[in-house]
């Protein structure tokens, strides 16, 4: 991307961008910037001798990351992506995938209150025109997991996502980061020099919606993500039991 591309995108797109998400309830602020991070690539390719680490957002991926950000076994697009799915090139029955799965709700309500924090348009709004008009409040698992990023998840979609998913090299459960993470590193032969945290960001409470409604509207937007996640940990408990 040339220099004044960069411009465009990092600068100049935020500002347009928030003067149309005020007028049509959009997200085009934050597709400019995103594209300038190169997040929600699919496209990307990588040896198979690497690692590379499926981060959705709010699930504890930056921690992993900062543990592993000077690991030559594990690949990234450069140096400020971490947000992309898997890959349309790197099928998960050939290349070593990691991430970290989060329940839904809890994952939907803690990303709507980071872009409030960030003082996102769509987001501003509320969480009801959040998930109306921002593809990715919705079924995020299934959309990185599938590799089919701002497309409306259905079932052939969410049956790609837990195919890919059950593929995968290693699946941390975030309500047992520190253990999990710990044994995937021992398993790696990662030296990690002290007790494993989860240093994700504490992001203050930002929404005034009352929280039960708002697990009421998560759960209705995030049907298959749901099932994923309900799936997913039947399997992997099945497949830990068979060990």
């Amino acid at each position: 991307m040339s220099k004044y591309k960069r411009k465009i995108f990092k600068k100049i797109s935020p500002v347009i961008g928030n003067f149309l998400d005020s007028l049509f309830l959009t997200n085009f602020s934050r597709r400019g910037l995103d594209h300038y991070h190169k997040y929600h690539q699919n496209d990307y390719s990588f040896n198979k001798e690497l690692y590379c680490v499926i981060h959705v957002p709010r699930t504890g991926g930056g921690s992993l990351n900062m543990y592993l950000s000077k690991n030559k076994k594990f690949y990234t697009i450069n140096k400020g992506a971490q947000h992309y799915p898997v890959s349309f090139l790197c099928n998960p029955n050939e290349y070593k995938y990691i991430s970290i799965i989060r329940d839904p709700i809890s994952r939907t309500i803690s990303h709507y209150n980071m872009l409030l924090k960030m003082k996102t348009k769509v987001a501003s709004f509320g969480i009801s025109n959040w998930f109306i008009n921002d593809k990715l409040s919705r079924n995020l698992f299934c959309q990185y997991y599938s590799g089919h990023v701002f497309e409306n998840v259905n079932e052939q979609i969410y049956k790609k996502a837990l195919e890919n998913l059950k593929k995968f090299y290693f699946v941390v459960d975030f309500n047992e980061f520190e253990n999990e993470v710990k044994f995937l590193f021992n398993k790696l032969n990662i030296n990690f020099g002290e007790n494993i945290k989860n240093y994700g960001s504490f992001i203050e409470k930002t929404y005034t919606e009352d929280l039960k409604n708002m697990k009421v509207l998560a759960t209705e937007y995030n049907y298959w993500d749901l099932k994923l996640f309900d799936d997913f940990l039947k399997f992997k408990k099945n497949y830990s039991n068979e060990m």
